[in-house]
């Protein structure tokens, strides 16, 4: 079968599925004062553990350490020293860990530098610098320090180009939404095609994505993902063909699978909602022939779900009410950008590849692959 290589391959992403969104962040807030400043950090106890130097959580010592020497803030001629007798362990939520301590400078602080978690390339890390006009600042590895002083930028400047960056990491490194995207195009034979169904993805998710961001929706976490994962079940069940026996079978275990989900989950409407949604449209499918042009409104819909995926990434980082829209600005031209970027790159080789011979097999195999993809993401983020 050529197409198992392809399958395969999509088989392989199957290990990343459950923590599509779990963004690497970290968190301090510094308190300046005379001869120095305070600094509360907030971080997650799993990454800690992924480090060689701070593999045992319970090893309280060697996790300030590293987070001492990471985390400096310096002035014009040297770094700012740590007091070890000032450190003390704050409460902190499940599954963080935050940490006070205080910094001796010789001299007015200029600049505050992060280099936590340096081996992951998507860590970010948000500081809010307060004891005079307030700063905040969204370091990284490609930006690991900001000035404080004068002319600190927070983020007014740098600060909106590194949220449109966190958008186009998050929609490349997000398998899931990448894998929605190419199913949805995988079946169009037109650039006008492919433009109907990305706009209606774009229109979705940014709707969402603003009113989650700014509070006007409160999404349940668990409930997004599962259903993310779901859409792809759906739109790989459709691309399968209703009117072809193994398509037919196919569709028929996907049903299965989201209404053992939603009996599961029956206090969760979402799981009721997409199994309803999901009978009812193949159901369509096979009552009306040019139900595929539907296919765009499709796109929207679970683009409405997706930008509530979406937005788990700016809330996450509690930014200031005040820098929510510039955030939010630039985190989702961030994410149009990417989605574009590989619907270009990726969607013509998909039509040379359908225009082959036995180029139906291409769709056979992104099919199969999503249908797994989606199941496994389906069961692992419903039910674990």
């Amino acid at each position: 079968m050529r197409s198992a290589p392809l399958a395969l391959v999509f088989a392989l992403l199957i290990p990343a599925t459950a923590g599509a969104h779990q963004k690497s962040v970290s968190y301090s807030k510094w308190t300046l004062v005379d001869g120095g400043a305070v600094v509360q950090v907030r971080v997650r106890v799993l990454e800690l553990t992924s480090l060689p130097s701070t593999r045992d959580a319970a090893d309280r010592s060697s996790i300030a350490l590293y987070l001492q020497s990471k985390l400096s803030l310096e002035t014009d001629a040297e770094r700012c020293e740590p007091l070890a007798e000032s450190t003390q362990w704050l409460p902190a939520d499940e599954g963080w860990l935050r940490l006070e301590w205080q910094v001796r400078c010789d001299a007015d602080a200029t600049r505050l530098r992060s280099e936590l978690f340096a081996s992951l390339s998507n860590h970010v890390h948000l500081s809010t610098v307060l004891g005079g006009e307030p700063v905040d600042l969204v370091l990284s590895s490609t930006s690991p320090s900001a000035e404080i002083g004068e002319g600190a930028q927070g983020t007014d400047g740098r600060g909106i180009i590194d949220y449109l960056r966190l958008g186009i990491e998050h929609i490349v490194s997000g398998w899931d939404h990448v894998a929605f995207l190419l199913l949805l195009v995988v079946v169009a034979r037109r650039v006008r095609e492919v433009a109907l169904l990305v706009t209606g993805f774009t229109v979705g998710h940014s709707v969402t994505l603003a009113a989650a961001s700014l509070g006007v929706v409160v999404p349940n976490a668990r409930a997004v993902e599962a259903t993310i994962a779901a859409s792809i079940l759906v739109v790989a069940l459709e691309n399968a063909g209703m009117e072809r026996v193994k398509g037919g079978a196919l569709v028929l275990l996907g049903a299965l699978a989201l209404f053992a989900a939603s009996a599961t989950f029956g206090g969760l409407p979402a799981f009721w909602g997409i199994a309803l949604f999901t009978a009812c449209y193949f159901a369509l499918l096979r009552l009306i022939p040019q139900a595929g042009r539907l296919r765009w409104a499709v796109a929207c819909l679970f683009g409405f779900v997706h930008g509530l995926g979406f937005s788990g990434v700016l809330l996450e980082q509690e930014l200031p009410r005040g820098q929510l829209l510039q955030a939010l600005f630039g985190f989702n031209v961030g994410v149009e950008l990417g989605q574009l970027a590989i619907v270009a790159l990726v969607w013509p080789l998909l039509r040379w590849l359908r225009n082959r011979e036995r180029g139906d097999k291409l769709i056979d195999a992104t099919s199969f692959a999503g249908a797994a993809l989606g199941t496994f993401a389906l069961v692992v983020r419903a039910f674990g």
